[in-house]
């Protein structure tokens, strides 16, 4: 990076030039090895340093697997006693994304600078959430940056493991959905069609169900601009409303109190709940901190609204399980672990076995969904089908018994 200078010779001379450096202390140092007195020092193009340099569009193609495997890294590197600057510049150079690689270069570079490896992470939110510059900063202050970088690459593959059982098991329903929506377009816009063009030449009464069916076609083949304006609208509208405060707590409100759907959706969070919270209390992050950073990755609004009020509850004395026992979201068994592991003075511990049942739980609940949406769509299917079969054939039929 080029940085632009201005500076005084021992004469006083003012002079200007470019120099080539990672950050700022590293130019001064050059300067003074020039035996000049730096007066300014910007980086070519107005920019506000490396990191400056990262736009949120690259930041964004960073995906969880890389800072997983970023995080494995550093464990391994330090655990064999590299220092700090030498494993970052080792991982710049193996990381094969190149976004990734211009982060860690740039944490690199601040680390070099003289600012603590948390606080050079935390420049960089969209990649190193607060979740994890908070671990860092814990590891620092213990002396075991090389532990909490493998509990954090732990926790980051536990986490993707759990996306990924869940985005593979609802795969299976949602090509049964898109598959039964493709059948009743091709019914409807393709084989009805030819069948009606057969019926209007007849003189036969047509039955009630076959002037529905001709009707409903006739809707969708003229009025597809009608039906496909009102879902753009639909969705805009619905967009807006979840993205305002009031909107987005009523529906998350709703989703909540939705069969099987709700109950996934809480046993989901209280599982990010325990395994984060229990993360940063094993790595000596202070349980108001804790709580406040766990709050941040709930994703439902209304557990998010509820952890909240539990900050201001710990500081006036009360236990975590007997806040939780106050709330109607969290269940007796996640209450009675929580308890016991407070009497036990092993709270991080049992958390993570919370977390570990409430996985185990999701997953049954998925396979409860994916059970029940699959004859869901089967019997739909059959339902749309036979009706127009139905529709189709009795004009057939009347027109078979014309003829005789």
């Amino acid at each position: 990076m080029q940085y632009h200078y201005k500076a005084k010779k021992m004469s006083g001379e003012v002079i200007e030039g470019l120099v080539e450096a990672d950050n700022r202390k590293l130019v001064i140092s050059k300067l003074q090895q020039m035996q000049v007195f730096p007066i300014s020092i910007k980086e070519k193009g107005g920019g506000k340093g490396l990191s400056a340099d990262i736009s949120l569009k690259s930041l964004a193609r960073i995906s969880r697997k890389d800072v997983t495997t970023f995080s494995r890294q550093m464990s391994d590197l330090l655990r064999a006693g590299l220092p700090l600057v030498r494993c970052l510049q080792v991982i710049t150079q193996q990381t094969a994304n190149p976004k990734m690689s211009a982060v860690i270069k740039s944490v690199s570079s601040d680390v070099e600078g003289g600012t603590s490896f948390s606080d050079a992470m935390a420049k960089h939110p969209k990649v190193f959430n607060s979740l994890y510059s908070s671990m860092a900063k814990a590891g620092e202050a213990g002396g075991m940056l090389d532990q909490v970088m493998e509990r954090l690459a732990d926790f980051m593959e536990t986490e993707q493991e759990t996306r990924s059982k869940i985005i593979a098991a609802m795969t299976y329903p949602i090509f049964m959905v898109v598959v039964c929506i493709l059948v009743i377009v091709i019914l409807f816009t393709v084989v009805v069609p030819n069948f009606m063009v057969m019926f209007e030449e007849s003189d036969i009464q047509l039955p009630m169900s076959t002037q529905m069916l001709i009707y409903l076609t006739d809707f969708i083949k003229y009025g597809w601009w009608f039906i496909l304006g009102g879902a753009v609208g639909g969705g805009i509208l619905f967009y807006n409303f979840i993205k305002s405060e009031s909107g987005s707590l009523m529906f998350d409100m709703f989703k909540l109190k939705l069969p099987l759907i709700g109950e996934f959706i809480k046993k989901r969070e209280i599982s990010k709940f325990a395994r984060t919270l229990g993360t940063l209390l094993g790595n000596g992050v202070q349980i108001l901190k804790a709580l406040s950073i766990t709050e941040s990755v709930i994703s439902n609004k209304v557990l998010k609204q509820d952890i909240e009020k539990f900050q201001d509850d710990i500081k006036e004395g009360k236990k975590l399980s007997s806040r939780m026992a106050e709330s109607d979201l969290f269940p007796p068994i996640a209450v009675n672990m929580v308890g016991v592991g407070e009497e036990t003075g092993n709270l991080e511990t049992t958390l993570q076995r919370v977390a570990d049942t409430f996985d185990k739980e999701t997953n049954q609940v998925i396979k409860a969904i994916t059970t029940i949406i699959e004859p869901l769509m089967i019997v739909l299917m059959a339902v749309v089908v036979g009706f127009v079969v139905f529709a189709m054939i009795m004009p057939i039929f009347q027109i078979s018994q014309g003829i005789k």
